[in-house]
């Protein structure tokens, strides 16, 4: 598979659809297919042209990116992936820049033959593996819009989020962590109408010693990703489409958030909003390295378009573990890496154990600033020799308009299609959007204002902390509540309900039974109860969370 003859075509292969924006916007409850409404979701021209003008946007993709370097440096290696469960001979696996074209295009046409086509979503719950990327890559190819799902989610979010996107076709592992995705999505499969295919993709070797929890593809009758996608020769038969005409500007990826009762929400983001939240460069042909899933904004930014873009190489682990992490880090000389700030503690334990040499590091990137403490930025610098910063912002101003915001939000059972910008005369359709918050290309409160109402807390697993709130409250005696982020050396990353008790205290038992009667997600509910005298607030009398934050690491730092 290693063809090193690429170039992206000039000639278009379909028409685009109608003019900048939607013709409909649905309202609440409306069962209109998503597709249709992102095949004709462009940018106003007006805002296409500014944009260009200040370079922030371009004409051209990552897919230029990836073709030029496939035909320039062939052997160059894109990706390096660490599977944790394989052999020690076959754990890391180096994709070139050649093969990593060369499978693009094999994958773009493999989603063909299934018939996906322009703005078709495509859903994939897949861990940190080679195969997402290119998987994403396959269907900016083919101009579908990509719908990475967090590889942690159950039954219950990966059903709302394929309820909301209604793929035509969603990807699945076998099996990944004693967990078995194949046969959630096949249980899943009487209740989604417009799936037209479940594909598996198993990692034979990966099943020593866990086969009691992989399901084949055969199994479910599903499509075998393998064959399918890896191993028939698609390219012999027709060659690859032309890329699609106006490619940059056209929705290419829903990130998805989730609220209480299911809530769903997606950010739609075109390959030219991604590319202006890449940041500064921070040095060509580096390699980086993402801790967090490839279904958060961040990891994919910062992690794969940014070094595909600029000929790096990107640095992939499917299952976390700070030892591996080391071990890869140093063997492929990570430049940039990011990770919570509980997954820097353990690196830094990790290193502070058994040192490496991490001379190429230059950037270590903390997923959420207000929860990383001076002393934990301290510590990586002295151990791991970079300092320890917030992810880069975009080359566009971090506003709700700016030109790394979404093109559009989609929340399907409350008030459908939100346009960033409308074209001229058009009235508006929702409310507006901020790209700051749950849908913020650098995490929630990096280098912005926060999004009223609607903060987040969790590591990537994004607690609407508004919400926990408001039913917190609700319990007879609860006088004052907050919930903020907590760091477990275990668990990383947890949600802390810090109450003011009305009368006799709650426990956290009771609360969190109270929070599913609310019809609180178990996934959402508080994972530590800390009681409190009085909660810190500003003048103005609202919440103080930086410094309720800093009170209550001061409290467990004291009870360990």
């Amino acid at each position: 598979m290693a063809n090193t003859s690429h170039r992206p075509p000039s000639t278009p292969h379909r028409t685009p659809g109608p003019l900048s924006g939607p013709r409909q916007h649905p309202g609440p409850d409306a069962r209109t297919p998503l597709a249709p409404l992102l095949a004709a979701l462009r940018p106003p021209a007006e805002v296409t042209r500014t944009f260009h003008r200040q370079g922030h946007w371009r004409a051209e993709t990552v897919l230029h990116d990836l073709y030029r370097g496939a035909a320039r440096h062939p052997h160059r290696t894109a990706i390096v992936a660490h599977r944790a469960h394989r052999p020690a001979q076959s754990r890391v696996l180096r994709i070139s820049y050649g093969q990593l074209a060369a499978c693009t295009d094999r994958f773009a046409l493999a989603l063909d033959a299934l018939g996906v086509g322009p703005a078709d979503p495509v859903a994939f719950q897949l861990p940190n593996r080679w195969e997402t990327c290119a998987l994403l890559l396959a269907c900016l190819r083919t101009g579908a819009v990509a719908v990475p799902v967090m590889a942690g989610y159950g039954a219950h979010d990966l059903a709302a989020v394929l309820d909301a996107a209604q793929p035509r076709l969603c990807v699945v592992p076998d099996q990944w962590e004693g967990v078995a995705p194949a046969q959630i999505l096949t249980d899943l499969a009487p209740q989604l109408p417009w799936l037209r295919h479940r594909v598996v993709l198993a990692d034979t070797p990966d099943t020593a010693g866990i086969a009691d929890t992989a399901v084949s593809a055969d199994a479910v009758g599903a499509v075998d990703f393998g064959a399918h996608f890896l191993r028939t020769p698609h390219e012999r038969h027709r060659p690859a489409p032309a890329l699609p005409s106006g490619l940059a500007d056209r929705v290419c990826l829903a990130v998805t958030s989730l609220g209480l009762h299911a809530a769903h929400s997606m950010s739609l983001h075109t390959p030219n909003s991604l590319h202006a939240g890449l940041g500064p460069d921070p040095g060509p042909g580096g390699a980086c390295f993402s801790a967090l899933p490839l279904a958060t904004l961040p990891a994919l930014l910062h992690a794969v378009l940014g070094p595909l873009t600029r000929g790096g190489t990107v640095v992939l682990q499917d299952v976390w573990d700070a030892e591996d992490a080391l071990d890869l880090m140093a063997a492929a000389g990570v430049r940039q890496a990011h990770a919570t700030p509980a997954q820097w503690a353990e690196l830094a334990a990790a290193q502070h154990r058994r040192p490496r040499a991490l001379s190429a590091l230059r950037h270590a990137v903390t997923s959420d600033p207000a929860g990383t403490s001076a002393a934990l930025a301290q510590q990586v610098h002295q151990r791991l020799g970079a300092p320890l910063r917030p992810a880069p912002l975009g080359t566009g101003p971090a506003r709700a308009d700016g030109a790394c915001a979404p093109l559009a939000v989609w929340r399907r059972e409350s008030g459908g299609l939100a346009a960033t910008w409308q074209p001229p005369g058009r009235p508006a359709t929702g409310d507006p959007v901020d790209p700051v918050g749950p849908v913020d290309p650098v995490g929630p409160g990096e280098g912005g204002r926060s999004r009223p109402g609607s903060e987040e807390i969790g590591g990537v697993f994004l607690v609407p902390v508004t919400e926990i709130e408001e039913r917190l409250l609700a319990h007879p005696r609860v006088a004052e509540a907050a919930v903020v982020a907590c760091t477990d050396p275990q668990h990383g990353e947890l949600a802390c309900a810090a109450v003011v008790p009305d009368g006799d205290p709650p426990t956290l038992l009771e609360l969190r039974a109270h929070l599913l009667g609310q019809g609180v997600p178990p996934a959402h509910l508080p994972a530590r109860l800390e009681l409190m005298g009085g909660l810190p607030r500003a003048a103005t009398g609202e919440l103080h969370r930086r410094r309720l934050q800093g009170a209550l690491a001061r409290r467990l730092a004291r009870s360990a």
